[in-house]
């Protein structure tokens, strides 16, 4: 059985590859932003927000693993 500290490196690993995943999609948002029209401008910065905002609360619950704040979600009791 796994200890609480291997489950807690294992969900900041998945969430580091989650942060590569939207780095990425961010890169491809920001390049389609040159040359797109307004409509296409608009829409294209939401799904940057979005992923701005998930890659944020990704970074937020890699802190709180870092620490103990989490500890009790990964107890096996």
């Amino acid at each position: 059985m796994a200890t609480a500290a291997e489950k807690k490196r294992i969900v900041e690993d998945f969430l580091k590859r989650c942060n590569d995943y939207s780095d990425n999609k961010l890169r491809k948002y920001r390049a389609a932003l040159t040359g797109a029209d307004d409509e296409q401008d608009l829409a294209i910065q939401d799904r940057i927000s979005h992923w701005v905002a998930y890659r944020a609360f990704n970074e937020h619950a890699i802190m709180e693993l870092k620490g103990s704040e989490l500890d009790d979600w990964f107890d096996d009791d």
